[in-house]
């Protein structure tokens, strides 16, 4: 499996955006349920800066948090994601 870093749409976000995630990424290692969530919240506010997240970085903010997720865990986010209409 490709690293989320490798994708086209991770690497047109940018330097600073990719920093952002990888550091976000980092900070959630080892956390989980209302820990990470809170990650999730805090990195979510640095990308937007004020404004909103665009969908692909909405994504790719997922993707870098749920990336040390055991496969089990990341199926059950995910569900509960498309039940949110997310």
């Amino acid at each position: 499996m490709a690293s989320i870093w490798e994708k086209p749409e991770i690497q047109a976000l940018g330097e600073e955006r990719l920093r952002l995630l990888r550091e976000a990424q980092e900070k959630s290692r080892g956390k989980a349920g209302m820990e990470r969530l809170d990650v999730f919240l805090e990195y979510g506010e640095k990308l937007a800066a004020g404004g909103s997240l665009s969908k692909e970085e909405q994504n790719a903010l997922f993707l870098a948090l749920t990336e040390s997720m055991s496969p089990g865990e990341r199926q059950q986010l995910q569900q509960m994601m498309a039940f949110l209409g997310r």
